[in-house]
């Protein structure tokens, strides 16, 4: 599967360190976009998806989309998705880096 030029393998080393399990679901041939899951201990019962999209000219995107915790329904709870997205410039090297700033500051210190 396509990574649409992320270094996965930094993000995932990097996303570790924070606790932050990382999976690739989707790639495509194309490696125009890639979507990523994440879960972590920090946020139990709870994961987020990573859209990467790298069209070949900047701005290449990053959206985070955290879904709520896995919980038993309860009468007058509302559904809620958390989405965020950032416009990555300058070299790809640096886009993991950026990603995890990202789940630092939606996923892990979110709602």
């Amino acid at each position: 599967m396509g990574t649409a030029g992320l270094d996965f393998k930094r993000l995932s080393g990097l996303l570790q360190r924070i606790k932050v399990d990382c999976t690739l679901v989707e790639g495509d041939e194309a490696q125009d976009h890639c979507i990523l899951r994440l879960s972590s201990v920090k946020r139990p019962g709870q994961v987020a998806f990573i859209t990467y999209e790298n069209q070949g000219a900047e701005p290449r995107l990053a959206g985070i989309r955290i879904e709520p915790p896995l919980m038993e329904e309860k009468s007058g709870q509302s559904f809620w998705i958390t989405e965020e997205t950032i416009r990555l410039r300058g070299t790809c090297v640096d886009d993991a880096k950026k990603i995890v700033e990202l789940v630092e500051q939606t996923f892990l210190r979110g709602n």
